[in-house]
């Protein structure tokens, strides 16, 4: 494909007819299209691809209003997102607190609007016996105060009624932590990676206040330490150090405090963070790579006997900041938020006028 297509190029590249590209962008479903010196339409490959996502929404059978109404969301920094065991995805946005909800026939609507309190959705887990969504809110952006200061309001976990969308808890993070990613337990407990505590905390059920679970200096970091976290059947965690790349495992103990080992990769990773384990038993992960902007979709059998380094296999790449993901099935969903600019000094303001989420499938 050339840098830069004709609308009849374009047409043919998606399948969609002349007059559909010019209606997507008359209701806003494209951002306006840059015009060669002539006046005519050049479609980037970034508006290609664009299309082809819209195409795949349209395939499932969503009107052309809810597909307006996802494109929306997607383009509010998408990050937290789950699913339920139908194959409901729920998707989150990290600017407004939205969630978003479509069933596998096409059904989108919105869970919640997002308030005050749950002013961004990092990331969703679903407690799908008990209808509960649960949700990290950390102000990551930030909101600008009447003299400019950028003011971030204190991080915190919540919990809505998938049935109703109402807010059934709002938790504060203790001693001022930044709670960062989730997991869940079958009882219905809840841990949380803390990004500049060196800890991980956990609600147990029918609680309202997080207790510390497990604490290790080498989870500490200058700015961003733990980010995503996996739960094995057995209770085993997985989780991530943004910033130096690397993984631990966290073993539950009987009689005491949780042991803590490194996993040894063949490479460090380039900001690793959502993560969740597959039915065989590997670990799905991404790689938001903040510095080379080349992020990746990552799979790690970190429980291979006699295997050390650990090898690392690369199922995607070119996304551009992978945030967060989930499994349904063999299908894994990924959110790329697009937050890199807000990562790189003097880049803040550069914020892309589109978002994707992406759909793979394991082999």
């Amino acid at each position: 494909m050339t840098t830069e297509l004709t609308i009849r190029q374009a047409a043919e590249a998606t399948g969609l007819s002349i007059h559909t590209l010019r209606y997507y962008e008359k209701v806003g479903l494209l951002a306006p299209i840059q015009r060669a010196s002539n006046g005519h339409r050049r479609y980037s490959a970034e508006d290609i691809a664009w299309l082809e996502f819209l195409v795949r929404l349209r395939e499932t059978g969503m009107s052309i209003q809810k597909v307006i109404a996802f494109a929306d969301l997607v383009r509010q920094h998408p990050n937290g997102i789950s699913h339920g065991s139908d194959g409901t995805l729920y998707i989150g946005s990290i600017t407004s607190g939205q969630i978003l909800r479509i069933t596998p026939d096409g059904k989108t609507e919105i869970v919640f609007p997002g308030n005050d309190e749950v002013f961004a959705a990092t990331a969703l887990r679903l407690d799908e016996p008990r209808d509960i969504l649960w949700g990290s809110s950390p102000d990551f952006l930030g909101t600008r105060s009447a003299n400019g200061e950028t003011v971030h309001r204190p991080p915190r976990i919540f919990a809505i009624d998938v049935r109703s969308g109402n807010v059934l808890q709002v938790i504060f993070m203790p001693e001022g932590g930044f709670g960062n990613d989730l997991a869940l337990d079958p009882d219905g407990g809840v841990y949380v990676t803390d990004s500049t505590l060196a800890r991980i905390h956990y609600l147990a059920p029918g609680t309202s206040q997080l207790q510390t679970w497990a604490v290790d200096e080498r989870f500490r970091a200058e700015r961003i330490g733990l980010a995503g976290i996996a739960r094995r059947a057995d209770g085993v965690l997985i989780v991530g150090h943004y910033s130096n790349g690397t993984l631990f495992k966290v073993m539950p103990q009987l009689d005491g405090s949780p042991t803590v080992e490194e996993i040894s990769l063949e490479r460090s990773l380039e900001n690793p963070d959502g993560m969740q384990f597959a039915p065989d038993g590997s670990l799905i992960l991404t790689e938001g790579a903040a510095t080379s902007g080349n992020g990746h979709l990552l799979r790690i059998n970190s429980f291979a006997s006699g295997t050390n380094p650990t090898p690392i296999e690369t199922l995607a790449s070119d996304l551009k900041s992978p945030v967060n993901l989930t499994l349904v099935g063999q299908e894994i969903w990924v959110t790329e938020s697009q937050i890199r600019h807000r990562l790189r000094p003097g880049q803040e303001t550069e914020v892309p006028d589109r978002f994707f989420v992406r759909q793979f499938k394991l082999l």
